[in-house]
């Protein structure tokens, strides 16, 4: 299991530079076009980076404090985002946040019992 969290731990890294990215960008990408999902964008990537952070440190099994460092890191993008002056910070988008975490919190018993077995043999 020591292999999964290297590679949980560098897809971490990545992701969490691409959500940083996008926060900061002045015309983030909107492939739709016809809708404005930046709630479901907050909820989806804090759900995927919940996963991604209990799959790195997966002999701490201290969810609290896993979500507790990714909500902050929530209120981080939202000061950056207050401080570059293009973009806003919005207490609606850290609840977002919070509900990825906290979604990911409620069906994390079950996502790991199909997860874990796949990940063990290898695919």
């Amino acid at each position: 299991m020591r292999n999964i969290e290297y590679a949980a731990r560098f897809v971490l890294i990545i992701c969490t530079a691409l959500i940083l990215w996008l926060a900061l960008s002045p015309n983030p990408p909107n492939p739709g076009g016809l809708f404005d999902l930046d709630k479901l964008n907050h909820i989806g990537a804090f759900f995927v980076l919940s996963v991604l952070a209990d799959y790195s440190y997966t002999t701490k099994n201290a969810l609290a404090q896993k979500g507790g460092a990714l909500l902050g890191f929530g209120l981080l993008i939202e000061g950056l985002q207050y401080w570059v002056g293009y973009r806003y910070f919005e207490i609606a988008d850290l609840v977002a946040d919070g509900a990825g975490i906290v979604l990911y919190g409620l069906v994390r018993k079950p996502a790991r019992a199909f997860l874990d077995p796949l990940i063990s043999r290898g695919g």
